[in-house]
């Protein structure tokens, strides 16, 4: 009898390790999945932040040429530079809105997968969701802030005298481009735009800064991951 108790407890505790050693092997499969997964989300959050490294330093380049044509408008308008009706015309249409949108799609994958907010690496996750939650969306304020002084009958947009020299070869009122261009209106509207460029660049910097922080994370958790 007590073979028989023995031999069973033998037998029940060889069925019990074996469904949890099953159970462990299913869990540890199921989470280095997640991980491998997580992984490769961030493959592809890494590699869209190299393309908005590319497209945001492209944008800052233009708007500081665009802040170089600004610098020399000034001039013009403080009597410091003589007025030249070809070169300001060519300086005005200089002026528009270079503004940043970046690529988000990775991110927003990873985010809607449930997979993003899985990641044990808490540092790194809340690092990228500053750069895409904050930051981003910072900027794209900031940016529709300053695409509107472009827009047609609102501060620098191209309904201005300017434009209009640019596509017509005769009857052009010099005298009136140039009252129009030392008048409060436009230079109130110029002024405004030049302050409200000053703060997009800013936060266009900041943007940058954080992107390559992200870049450089990503780089060193990639590194280890592979190893």
């Amino acid at each position: 009898m007590k073979n028989i108790l023995a031999r069973g407890g033998i037998e029940f505790l060889a069925v019990f390790l074996g469904i949890a050693l099953s159970l462990w092997v299913d869990d540890y499969r199921q989470e280095k999945e997640l991980n491998n997964r997580i992984i490769d989300d961030y493959r592809n959050i890494y590699s869209e932040v190299l393309s908005n490294i590319k497209i945001i330093e492209k944008v800052i380049n233009e708007n500081n040429d665009i802040i170089l044509s600004e610098g020399k408008i000034l001039g013009i308008l403080n009597r410091k530079v003589p007025y030249k009706q070809d070169n300001v015309i060519k300086l005005v249409t200089n002026i528009y809105s270079s503004t940043f949108f970046g690529e988000t799609s990775a991110h927003r994958t990873s985010v809607a997968s449930g997979r993003f907010n899985s990641s044990k690496n808490d540092a790194l996750t809340k690092q990228i969701s500053k750069l895409y939650e904050h930051y981003f969306i910072r900027l794209n304020k900031n940016g529709a802030w300053l695409d509107d002084m472009s827009s047609p009958g609102v501060g620098l947009g191209p309904d201005l005298p300017f434009y209009d020299a640019i596509y017509k070869e005769n009857d052009i009122d010099s005298e009136s481009i140039k009252k129009y261009f030392f008048s409060d209106k436009y230079q109130d509207s110029f002024l405004y735009c030049r302050f409200v460029r000053s703060i997009y660049m800013m936060r266009l910097e900041d943007t940058k800064n954080q992107l390559y922080k992200v870049k450089n994370s990503l780089e060193s958790f990639l590194k280890v991951s592979i190893n």
